[in-house]
């Protein structure tokens, strides 16, 4: 059921009017989830996150929660905060018993009990277990900026996994060349072929992918041009193989719509359905066994490709889009073998190379 969301303390009918904007505004940019069953592991009806924070976080909390998100510059940092919350909301309803869930709740003798249950029986890795801690971290720290309490903080860096940045074991697996190409080999149609190549060209964040339209498209010299909207709000421009952009035009074919990634029936694809797209193709193509084919998968496999054939890490780290060449380099896998290196030279084309003559 979804909440009605509603503002107190507004003080005036022009300030109510205001805090309806921003709930709105916000409720929009961080879009729908459909939040899985526990139990049979299904995946529910969509749900606005906002509603679902609504409905999972005290009144106090909620409103810190809004304004912390609010603060977010890159849509998808907001929604991975958002469900972050409705993380450590289950936290506290399990282990506390506390619900609505609200800040103070989750204590430091809570965070051991909470690191056994995130491991076993959520079965989440380090790595995401850290990220969580992260999360609830700087939500403290944007309370206690806002409101000047004196905030303890449950979690400390003793509390975190230590994490080996040599050790590849807890990170995103990669596919080598021949295992996109068999994945590609899986694809039924141009639209599921359009959506695995256009992820892994540009190691797109799948939210990046699924928000383009056909109005991101542009010619430019006789250059298919996609700009993607990226972190920050910024758009940044990705010239596209000419072969990638005649695959797209396939899928696009009979659709009166303007989203880039469609399913076979012509329906924009969230992420949700991207992944459900990967997990299949990857099953079937017998790829990654015991674990799941994500966009993240894509990704790291298009920077580790890039690594191969010899591209400087900044130069990776500007077409990741990210900050620091640190982040860039837990994304790539480094070859101990120079003739591996070699193998993976030139894998863009190798990819493209089968779609051309399969569904153009």
């Amino acid at each position: 059921m979804t909440a009605t969301i509603t503002t107190t303390g507004a003080g005036s009918p022009v300030l109510a009017s205001a805090m309806h904007s921003h709930l709105a505004s916000l409720r929009e940019r961080l879009g729908v989830v459909r939040p899985r069953d526990r139990r049979n592991r299904r995946l529910g009806p969509p749900v606005h996150r906002l509603d679902l924070l609504h409905e999972l976080v005290e009144r106090e909390t909620f409103e810190h929660v809004v304004t912390w998100l609010r603060s977010r510059r890159s849509d998808g940092t907001a929604r991975e905060y958002a469900d972050d919350v409705r993380h450590w909301a289950l936290a506290g309803r399990e282990l506390c018993g506390t619900q609505p869930w609200y800040l103070g709740c989750i204590t430091s003798d809570v965070i051991p009990v909470w690191r056994g249950w995130a491991t076993e029986d959520l079965r989440l890795g380090p790595r995401r277990v850290n990220r969580l801690a992260s999360s609830l971290t700087s939500l403290i720290d944007w309370v206690k900026y806002q409101t000047r309490q004196e905030l303890v903080h449950p979690i400390t860096r003793y509390d975190r996994f230590r994490l080996d940045p040599e050790d590849e074991s807890s990170m995103t697996p990669v596919l080598e060349v021949e295992e996109l190409q068999a994945v590609l080999d899986a694809c039924t149609s141009a639209r599921q072929a359009f959506v695995v190549s256009l992820l892994y060209t540009l190691a797109g964040r799948v939210s990046e992918c699924c928000d383009a339209g056909a109005d991101d498209l542009s010619s430019e010299s006789g250059t298919c041009v996609l700009t993607l909207r990226r972190k920050g709000g910024k758009k940044v421009p990705f010239p596209l193989p000419a072969e990638l952009c005649e695959l797209g035009a396939a899928a696009w074919r009979g659709s009166t719509g303007t989203s880039l990634l469609l399913d076979d029936d012509g329906a924009p694809m969230d992420r949700h359905g991207v992944d459900r797209l990967l997990n299949r193709l990857g099953r079937d193509a017998g790829v990654l066994p015991g674990r799941d084919l994500t966009p993240h998968v894509l990704r790291a496999s298009k920077l580790t490709h890039m690594y191969d054939e010899g591209t400087p890490p900044d130069d990776i780290r500007r077409f990741a889009d990210h900050a620091n060449v640190v982040t860039t380099m837990r994304y790539i896998r480094r070859r101990t073998n120079a003739g591996l290196r070699a193998k993976h030279t030139q894998a863009s084309v190798k990819v493209y190379a089968e779609l051309v003559h399969r569904f153009l």
